[in-house]
Parts: structure tokens; sequence; C-alpha cells
């Protein structure tokens, strides 16, 4: 990934630092409704996707001048991934899916983890998953 030395910025914190005064980061938690220690989780990673888009393009985003001159066209570029394939999601939860699709999942498994989300939801709202009405009593049992 990029050349940065200690004095220097991880090239994706320049692309958040811009991105995220667009963020609709809801007031709840999507999966329990907890008001507290929410935070905004991306399905796609964003350091993925902006590696992967900057090799594609050539674009050399190992400087602070190099990311800053092409980070709105990546923010252009992935407005879908950005803005609208997040969920604000409580500590606890965003914590619980980064443990099962690790610290910066893959594309791959990006409709895994919307079911995943979806599936906790419903839990915590009682809904019937698979035939079988759920609650928060079995919270993890699909994936633990």
């Amino acid at each position: 990934m990029a050349k940065n030395t200690e004095n220097r910025r991880i090239p994706v914190k320049h692309v958040r630092d811009k991105a995220k005064a667009a963020y609709d980061k809801k007031d709840v938690c999507y999966i329990c409704n907890c008001k507290e220690d929410l935070e905004l989780h991306h399905f796609h990673s964003v350091t993925i996707l902006l590696e992967t888009w900057a090799n594609a393009k050539n674009y050399d985003i190992s400087t602070d001048d190099g990311i800053l001159s092409v980070r709105d066209e990546f923010i252009a570029d992935h407005k879908f991934e950005l803005y609208d394939q997040v969920r604000t999601l409580c500590n606890k939860h965003h914590v619980n899916l980064h443990k099962i699709f690790g610290k910066a999942p893959t594309s791959s498994s990006v409709p895994k983890q919307v079911r995943w989300v979806d599936i906790q939801k419903d839990k915590f709202s009682g809904v019937e998953v698979n035939n079988k009405t759920v609650n928060n009593s079995s919270f993890f049992s699909a994936f633990t």
C-alpha cells in the first residue's frame, strides 16, 4: 500500500475527513435502536476500495499531496459505497460484525454482512426468521 512515513497521514484518513461531512449517521443503532456509542459501518472497506481504485487508475496515493489531488474523484466514483451502503450501529454491534467478518471485510462479503445486520435487527425486534420467531435471547445463534 502507501509508502507513508510517520509524518504523513494514511491516505484513507484524507478521504474520510472529506467524505464524513456528507455521512447520514442516524440517531439510533440500525439493529437495536440504542442511542449511545454510535458508529457508521461501511459494508465496503474504504481502505480496500481506495487502494483498488488507485491501483486501477495508476494513481500514486503514497503522499499527502497525491491523495489530496485525487480524493474528490474517488469520492465521486464511490458515492454508493460511501453513502448508501452504510448502517449506523452501536459500538457493540459494530465490534461483533467485525469479529465475524474481519477488520477490513472483502467486497465479496458485502451481501453476507448486509444479511447478518438484517438478521440481527429481526432478532432484536422478534421477527420470524426461517419460520422461527426469534428474540434477543437467540441473538447470535445463526453466527456463533
